[in-house]
């Protein structure tokens, strides 16, 4: 299927415990043309959290509400039930999607119901940061987390360029499937399939405003850098059937490295 031109989305991370540097980024991220921001409830303390919704309520129809876990590479200090309190709350406020993990899902029967009984999206996330299992295996937790939501976000660590490729053809399971995926990998050899992703089906991929908070994450101003010379140079990309079984991506990693460097 070929896509429209130029609907390669971002939503930018905000990583901060500061409530005027969070003010400051979100409305950066917001004039200078970001998608969606992504509000990283997990890097303050429970008593900021007043605060931090006064900043991002205008804003809530673009916002990715996430209290990360810290076994999931999150910044939450407080006890878990305390999360999976604040995660409720959070999606009383119906945010454009709240990030719950897949183990937290697994580990509170009583999320599901919860969350559509307050009519909240939520997008389910699963991460590995050692590795990228293989494609039987990502696609057999895919199938696991869709129990919960078709809107699933599937991130792992790439350890070679083969990683970021072989994830890339989970949007071909995807689209057979009826589900909304995210999925990309971390890490230096990641990068390709965090600006392909969008390609492939992704409704938007993450960057930051400055400083990464995840590893191999490039800022919106490279990733946009990067997007405009591929739709210049390679719009074959926008069909996805047509590249899906590609394995050398040599050329547009060129055009990625000549973007940011």
């Amino acid at each position: 299927m070929v896509r429209d031109v130029g609907n390669n989305k971002i939503c930018v991370s905000i990583g901060t415990n500061d409530i005027n540097a969070l003010k400051d980024m979100t409305n950066e991220s917001l004039n200078s043309n970001a998608d969606f921001i992504e509000i990283r409830f997990d890097f303050f303390d429970k008593p900021a959290m007043n605060d931090v919704l006064e900043v991002v309520l205008d804003y809530i129809e673009q916002a990715v509400f996430t209290c990360r876990a810290s076994n999931e590479g999150g910044k939450y200090s407080g006890a878990e039930p305390d999360r999976v309190t604040t995660l409720r709350r959070l999606a009383a406020f119906r945010p454009m999607l709240l990030d719950v993990e897949y183990n937290t899902m697994k580990q509170n029967e009583d999320l599901l119901d919860q969350f559509t009984a307050l009519n909240c999206d939520i997008l389910v996330s699963w991460h590995n940061f050692e590795q990228t299992p293989s494609k039987d295996e990502l696609v057999d937790m895919i199938n696991k987390i869709k129990e919960y939501g078709n809107n699933i976000k599937i991130v792992t660590m790439a350890k070679s360029l083969d990683d970021s490729i072989s994830i890339l053809k989970l949007y071909e399971h995807a689209k057979t499937s009826n589900i909304n995926l995210i999925a990309f990998c971390m890490g230096e050899h990641g990068i390709l399939s965090r600006v392909l992703c969008t390609y492939a089906g992704a409704r938007f991929t993450y960057a930051s405003l400055a400083e990464a908070i995840a590893p191999g994450q490039l800022t919106m101003k490279q990733m946009r850098a990067i997007y405009a010379k591929l739709e210049k140079e390679k719009p074959e990309l926008n069909d996805y059937d047509a590249w899906k079984g590609r394995q050398d991506f040599s050329d547009i990693l060129k055009l990625i490295n000549d973007s940011i460097s």
